[in-house]
């Protein structure tokens, strides 16, 4: 049994942000405090990245952090756990994001300061974290028994960083902070202010604050300048565009089929109104011939009407079928025509369009395309075929009289044309309700566990968030309901009124008509104006329905990525060394935004390894977004092997480069299909690659082994595994170029060093680009590349920029106490 006394705040391996402000994902519903707010910002060290943002916290962040970098994503976690002053912390590997000098002063303000009085339960593979003599007691886990929970601690095979070498802390006018010794735990602990950090010698000044958490002010932003991401989703206004109209004609297959359909009416209409002639023929003979006789031609009068019906019923069920298969063809063109131009969207597109929407598209809408559509389409010529046939039958049987039915169909298109013009409105409405529902229910599958490890209050909040959303959706659902009902009781007060008005017409009229006409008036006028009651309502019905290929056609629409091939563009070989140069290069991530990158010079030699360093958020994944351009630069070049990648197709780009990336991406599948999804290897060539990583004990132990199966986004494999998984699939490739973004973040540092030396020695002829905040897994590269605020400010070997005695890199090795190590290499 597990006993909890309080309540909990949970930090998940992966981040979970949601599609709010900065503000609104640390507040997590609870009320603002401006002082406590701006203690957790301080303390999450979140002020000097808050001043990068044009909004600050009112900055929007997009659909899962997308613009944010790994580190700012999870110290915006960390930040909502801390505030909302729970009692227990379980913070799965928060610190894996950030680098050394982050590290030590979240470890420093927020571990031994702000949450000093809570109970913390920290899951880090970090040795300088559970070497630090500030930590009450360590547990370990393998295999996932608990095998020790020791008191005297025993000691890892690593370097002591500053964060766990004991430094003595002064503090001011107050008290001195002593070391916690793990077998002496006091029920008093000290109180620790912003003025009295713990701080080491090689600690940046402008990393702490001048004022005190008790003196903090609010930040004050222009609300007109607010970060807005994500924008109210676009309604068109008034008719259905003649263009959708004639898209869908050309979709269910033209005039060829419209006329197929009209011939089939036709003939189902010719052969229903023949068996009526043919029933009335058959009665008309029991007048004029004897019983023996009638019973005697009973038989092939039978047989002819039979017939007829059932030739009837075959025209019907021909013409249904036409029908329908070509509303699913219809269909699926336009389900293909809208996938395609999402996987060529630009990554800015699904920036700035959250999940709910692109889902509503296929679930909503396509369901309005799939069904209703083809339904209206079929009981819509049905009832115009029969009324067209009907009228003919009228005018041939009363003459010119047949014609006085003509205008009434006007009167039908009036209050029709009434009835649609709201009503697509009200419809455009209903569709777009539905994406905020459907974009909380992702966020809230995605991040579950934080909401229920939250308590029931924050459960209740979602509850309730995602009743308001559903009471909006079926609020525009219930006025388009009742609107439907008003146009059918207008529409069938119409025919009423008409019937009428017809009945007391004809009871003057009887001088001048014979009775039998008369009654042949009213038996069409009886049978047609139902008709077009019908036809009006389908009309209306499909004018309606057309909203759905309207919001398929404007994502079909979408302003797609350059080419994926360019023909002539590359050798079949390329690339054959790897040789990548940055020329004045600027990068962002969509137009009018700010730079990420700025005029970027950086000469990479075929072969090489360079190592990429630098504060959280400094740009450092920002430069494998312009490496595979995920957006188009903005200024300069990159070239491979002297090609400059903006004149070659992204597919071919792409392709030709392996990464790693810091949140690796497992799709629902098997194994075998995630490491080879072409089939180019050979089982033996996969259980290599899954040796070389050391995991193919793992695999080996799972029902199915090679084609085990794969969930939602790998969540039977944890996030170090994953990473593993993914470095797999890059040794079967061997391409030219790696690329590797946080590749062993989550991966213990035993594995990491095991994986580093698989590294370097199966891509000892590949350029590697690492991106690491584990300074170790780069200390072996041939140079290091370090960025701060967009910039490359330093690159040149590891010794070379610890000799210098200054700079990012120096701080940053200082910090995490790596310089002894890199001393000892050289």
């Amino acid at each position: 049994s597990v006993f909890i006394g309080g309540k909990i705040a949970y930090f998940s391996q992966q981040p979970w942000i949601q599609n709010l402000t900065i503000r609104d994902n640390i507040l997590f519903g609870k009320p603002y405090d401006r002082k406590k707010y701006n203690s957790v910002l301080e303390a999450c060290a979140l002020t000097k990245d808050l001043c990068l943002f044009a909004a600050g916290d009112r900055t929007e962040i997009g659909q899962k952090g997308v613009n944010l970098s790994g580190g700012q994503k999870a110290r915006i976690s960390l930040a909502r756990a801390c505030y909302s002053d729970a009692d227990i912390f379980v913070l799965d590997s928060p610190l894996s994001a950030v680098d050394a000098i982050v590290q030590n002063e979240i470890f420093t303000k927020c571990f031994l300061g702000l949450l000093q009085n809570k109970t913390v339960l920290l899951v880090t593979h970090s040795p300088e974290i559970i070497e630090s003599n500030y930590i009450d007691r360590t547990i370990q886990i393998k295999d996932g028994q608990l095998i020790s929970t020791p008191v005297d601690r025993q000691e890892y095979e690593t370097l002591i960083s500053p964060l766990s070498s004991g430094h003595e802390l002064k503090l001011d006018n107050q008290f001195d902070l002593e070391p916690v010794a793990p077998q002496h735990h006091s029920n008093v602990i000290p109180q620790v202010t912003n003025s009295d950090l713990i701080l080491t010698p090689t600690t940046p000044v402008d990393f702490v604050s001048v004022s005190p958490f008790s003196e903090a002010t609010t930040q004050s932003y222009d609300e007109e300048k607010v970060g807005k991401l994500i924008f109210d989703e676009a309604r068109s206004q008034g008719r259905v565009a003649s263009k959708i109209f004639s898209a869908y004609f050309k979709a269910i297959g033209g005039l060829p089929n419209v006329l197929s359909w009209v011939i089939l009416l036709s003939f189902w209409q010719v052969l229903a109104i023949g068996s009526d002639f043919w029933l009335s023929k058959w009665s008309a003979t029991a007048n004029v011939v004897t019983k023996q006789e009638f019973l005697k031609q009973a038989k092939y009068y039978l047989e002819v009407y039979a017939a007829l019906s059932l030739g009837g019923v075959v025209f019907t069920f021909l013409r249904t079928i036409s029908v329908l298969m070509s509303g699913l063809n219809a269909s699926r063109i336009l389900f293909n025509d809208m996938t395609k131009a999402l996987l060529r969207a630009p990554m800015n597109f699904f920036d700035t369009n959250p999940l709910g929407r692109i889902l509503n598209r296929y679930s909503s809408d396509m369901t309005t395309v799939d069904t209703q559509i083809p339904d209206i389409l079929n009981s819509m010529l049905t009832m115009a075929s029969m009324a067209a046939f009907a009228l003919g039958t009228t005018i041939v049987v009363i003459r010119l009289y047949g014609l006085l039915v003509i205008p009434l169909l006007f009167i039908y298109l009036y209050v029709g044309y009434v009835y649609v013009q709201p009503a697509r409105e009200i419809e455009r409405v209903n569709k777009t309700t539905k994406s905020p529902m459907l974009n909380l229910i992702s966020e809230c599958i995605e991040g579950a566990l934080v909401i229920r490890a939250s308590g029931q209050r924050q459960v209740h909040r979602f509850q309730c968030l995602h009743h308001r959303n559903v009471d909006g959706n079926l609020a525009a659902i219930y006025v388009n309901s009742v609107f439907g009902q008003w146009f059918a009781m207008r529409i069938q007060l119409t025919t009423a009124l008409l019937l009428l008005v017809i009945a007391i017409s004809l009871v003057f009229s009887k001088d001048y008509i014979s009775p039998g006409v008369i009654g042949l008036i009213l038996n069409y006028a009886f049978s047609i104006l139902p008709f077009f009651e019908w036809i009006v309502q389908c009309w209306s019905t499909i004018e309606t329905s057309m909203i759905g290929p309207e919001r398929l056609a404007e994502y079909a629409a979408i302003e797609s990525e350059a080419p994926r091939v360019i023909s002539g563009a590359t050798s079949y070989d390329w690339p054959t060394s790897g040789h990548i140069t940055f020329t004045n290069m600027s990068f962002r991530y969509k137009e009018n935004d700010p730079l990420v990158l700025k005029n970027i010079n950086l000469d990479i030699q075929p072969g090489e390894k360079i190592g990429i360093v630098g504060r959280t958020g400094a740009g450092k994944s920002s430069l494998t977004m312009a490496l595979f351009r995920i957006s188009e630069l903005a200024t300069g070049t990159i070239t491979i092997d002297g090609i400059d990648i903006s004149r070659i197709g992204v597919k071919t780009l792409r392709t030709n480069i392996s990464i790693i990336p810091q949140s690796p991406v497992l799709f629902r599948g098997t194994l075998r299909n995630y490491l080879d999804p072409f089939g180019d290897y050979s089982d033996e060539q996969l259980w290599e690659a899954l040796r070389k990583v050391h995991i193919h004990e793992r695999i080996a132990s799972v029902n199915g082994e090679l084609d085990s199966a794969v969930e939602e986004n790998g969540e039977n494999f944890s996030v170090g595994e994953r990473q593993m998984l993914c470095m797999s699939r890059a040794l079967l490739r061997q391409t030219r170029i790696v690329v590797m973004d946080e590749a062993t973040a989550a991966i213990d540092h035993t594995t990491d060093h095991i994986l580093q030396r698989v590294i370097r020695a199966e891509f000892a002829s590949s350029t590697v680009l690492t991106i690491a905040h584990r300074l170790d897994t780069v200390l072996d590269c041939d140079r290091i590349a370090v960025f701060g605020q967009g910039r490359l400010v330093q690159c040149d070997q590891p010794q070379k920029l610890i000799s210098a005695g200054e700079g990012i890199f120096f701080d940053l090795c200082s910090e995490g106490g790596y310089l002894d190590k890199i001393n000892l290499r050289t």
